[in-house]
């Protein structure tokens, strides 16, 4: 029996997230254990920017439900991941565990080459934003293996199943999921690397260069890939070169580069605060402290 798990991040109860992970659910086949977990019913603390969890021997302050969420995706055979859109991102529900992403690392290997998909479901037409694509990096960091994606449009509960392109494209993913045979075709003008169909035109030249993957003046906007633009019969068209962040040498250059920023920050802070608060001591500045802070 194959434990399927549905990681939903909108705050409705049976809205259209819900209602398009059970639809996907409906197809997987064979004889399955399906479960859902609502994110926003999880106790997820923000990052308190400290890199304990980056140092040898230390771990993360926040005692939340962060370990139970790895834990529950460890146990799983296959994920459903899924965000309503929200100003054209992610929503909070997955947005604070994407920020938390330093912890990812202990549980890679546990994660490793489990099979994955991924929607978002938004209202209205054309404006589906770059949400999808911020999910289908998280399950990169995640090393999960995305087998399928999409944007299921639907505004209001219920809404996503009067689109017939909606149903058909969840019992694709549902197929999809535990068929070793799947491979999902690379769309038009999409990164090779990442999926996504954002390109990034950089202006900014005089930045120091950390070695970490070749720069572009035109890249990927999500894991860097140089890319080219060049016209075709059709009009215009994008082609990729390299891997960036995906090269296979990129975590070990970024684990160095890590750590040797966090000897920096642990060896200077103290007198690099010094500094802050004597060049603008004079300023006066008033914090603000709001109601609910106020004993």
């Amino acid at each position: 029996m194959k434990k399927v798990l549905g990681l939903i991040s909108s705050p409705r109860k049976k809205g259209n997230s819900e209602i398009m992970t059970k639809e996907i659910m409906c197809y997987i086949g064979g004889d399955s254990q399906l479960e859902i977990l609502q994110l926003l019913d999880l106790h997820i603390d923000p990052c308190k920017g400290c890199y304990s969890c980056m140092k040898p021997g230390k771990k993360c302050p926040r005692d939340d439900d962060m370990e139970f969420f790895f834990r529950k995706i460890a146990e799983a055979e296959g994920i459903i991941l899924s965000s309503p859109v929200y100003n054209w991102g992610i929503n909070i529900g997955i947005r604070r565990i994407f920020d938390r992403a330093f912890l990812f690392r202990d549980w890679k290997d546990k994660f490793e080459n489990k099979p994955c998909v991924t929607f978002v479901t938004y209202g209205l037409p054309y404006e589906e934003g770059y949400a999808l694509m911020v999910l289908n990096g998280l399950v990169r960091q995640l090393n999960l293996r995305l087998k399928e994606s999409a944007a299921f449009l639907g505004a209001l509960p219920g809404d996503v199943l009067k689109y017939g392109k909606n149903l058909e494209m969840a019992k694709q993913m549902g197929q999809a999921l535990f068929d070793p045979s799947y491979r999902r075709k690379q769309r038009e003008m999409e990164c090779p690397n990442c999926f996504s169909n954002m390109i990034k035109f950089r202006s900014e030249t005089d930045l120091p260069v950390p070695g970490l993957r070749p720069v572009s003046q035109v890249e990927c906007a999500f894991c860097g890939t140089v890319a080219e633009i060049g016209t075709t019969g059709k009009g215009f068209g994008v082609s990729y070169h390299g891997k960036g962040l995906y090269d296979e040498a990129f975590p070990e250059r970024l684990s160095e580069w890590h750590e040797n920023s966090i000897r920096s920050f642990t060896r200077d802070r103290k007198e690099m605060e010094k500094e802050w608060i004597k060049k603008y001591d004079h300023l006066n500045i008033k914090q603000i402290i709001p109601p609910s802070k106020k004993g």
